[in-house]
């Protein structure tokens, strides 16, 4: 089953949950989601890069590495509650406690995440008294969990969701996902957090693991804007407690590693196709690299290339942009054996630009969709990422961000 509206977080027995305003945003608009497990599940993350790393990292890092067990996700929108020193940090275990309270659990069960405007104090304290309120609303509908994945949003301008069904001799099991993001998109985590859940049960090695194998292809293999956030998040909870539990040795693990990366891809290519001011969206397929960081650091360059994300905004079929971008990019290649597509026609081939037919060219531009596929023509490497143009709406948007 693939993303649409017609599916929900919720769609994972034994998940609930609930949305609100709790203080943060001035217009009253719902600035808290809230995702609850029936009973405590495995935990598994992966976080940012950036060194300048939020309250709600540091947190989440430390409840990982204590191999906690998780009841409840917190989400808050509209401060990240970064650069907030250590009062920051008292703030983010102040909500924590304020939900282990209502729900019945312990503080260091509740994971707390924050998305939002960098450097403001949040005042927790203002927060926690409609805690109560908003967990009062908790619900297991579809209704509720979409209105949880639109009250994370900041600019995005649509909730996204996934739900994928793995079926094994065990029986079906459900992965589900939301996720927010628009902006400061970048590999290696990017101004997105991303709540899934499965009633998988599965040792804590095995879902780690397994996390880190879905990121690689999805959350880390997305670009819209090269920035990178100090509170990029993913959150993977397992609720299933057969005793029977699942292993890197098990039959079925390769089957929910397929399954959990197809709604981690899911989510990664909403939150690019939902860039800041986005129109187009773009794959660029790179082949034929001898190292995987080489395959990376050509999508990097291309990705990222300010003259090529605006040459598809404006429709100019421009290739040299293309091949500027791969010559910098510092990767091994054989000039004479590259060769470049946009969306299956030759622009790049035996070391010369290739001559287009500008009907054809106009066509090409004018897809929402853009397929680059890139092949260095010196090993057998290759990896997908995705991307989208840069517009005139992502400039306005990011320059009135706080105003």
């Amino acid at each position: 089953m693939d993303a649409s509206s017609s599916i929900s977080i919720t769609d994972v027995p034994g998940v609930s949950c609930a949305s609100g305003w709790i203080g943060i945003k001035r217009d009253e608009r719902p600035d808290a989601a809230l995702f609850i497990c029936d009973h405590e599940a495995v935990f598994a993350g992966v976080f940012t890069t950036n060194q300048f790393r939020s309250a709600c990292v540091e947190s989440s890092l430390m409840r990982l590495h204590g191999g906690k067990r998780v009841r409840a996700v917190l989400v808050t929108s509209g401060n990240a509650n970064a650069g907030t020193g250590l009062a920051g940090r008292a703030d983010t275990e102040l909500l924590a406690a304020g939900v282990a309270k209502e729900i019945g659990c312990q503080a260091d069960e509740v994971i707390v995440l924050h998305t939002g405007v960098i450097g403001v104090p949040l005042h927790a304290e203002r927060l926690t008294p409609r805690l109560s309120a908003l967990i009062q609303s908790a619900g297991s509908s579809r209704v509720a969990g979409m209105e949880a994945a639109t009250a994370m949003m900041t600019t995005d301008t649509f909730p996204k969701t996934s739900v994928h069904t793995m079926q094994t001799a065990k029986g079906s099991f459900v992965i589900g996902g939301v996720a927010k993001g628009a902006g400061m998109i970048h590999p290696r985590l990017a101004t997105m957090l991303s709540v899934i859940i499965t009633n998988v049960s599965i040792h804590p090695v095995a879902l780690q693991k397994a996390l880190h194998q879905a990121a690689k292809t999805s959350f880390n293999a997305i670009s819209v804007d090269g920035d990178t956030s100090p509170n990029d998040s993913v959150i993977l909870l397992a609720t299933g407690h057969d005793e029977d539990v699942l292993t890197e040795e098990s039959p079925e693990y390769e089957v929910f590693i397929e399954e959990l990366t197809n709604v981690c891809q899911d989510l990664a290519k909403m939150i690019v196709k939902d860039g800041e001011g986005a129109t187009k969206f773009i794959e660029i397929a790179v082949t034929g690299g001898a190292s995987d960081d080489d395959v990376e650091r050509i999508a990097h360059a291309v990705s990222t290339s300010t003259l090529v994300k605006t040459a598809f905004y404006g429709e100019d079929f421009n290739p040299g942009r293309i091949i500027s971008a791969i010559g910098r990019a510092g990767a091994h290649m054989d000039i004479e054996q590259l060769q470049v597509k946009i969306s299956e026609h030759m622009v790049f081939a035996d070391g010369a630009c290739t001559p287009v037919d500008e009907q054809i060219a106009k066509e090409v531009m004018s897809q929402a969709e853009i397929m680059v596929a890139i092949n260095l023509g010196v090993g057998d490497c290759a990896g997908t990422y995705f991307t989208c143009d840069l517009t005139h709406d992502y400039v306005q948007i990011n320059s009135e961000y706080t105003t």
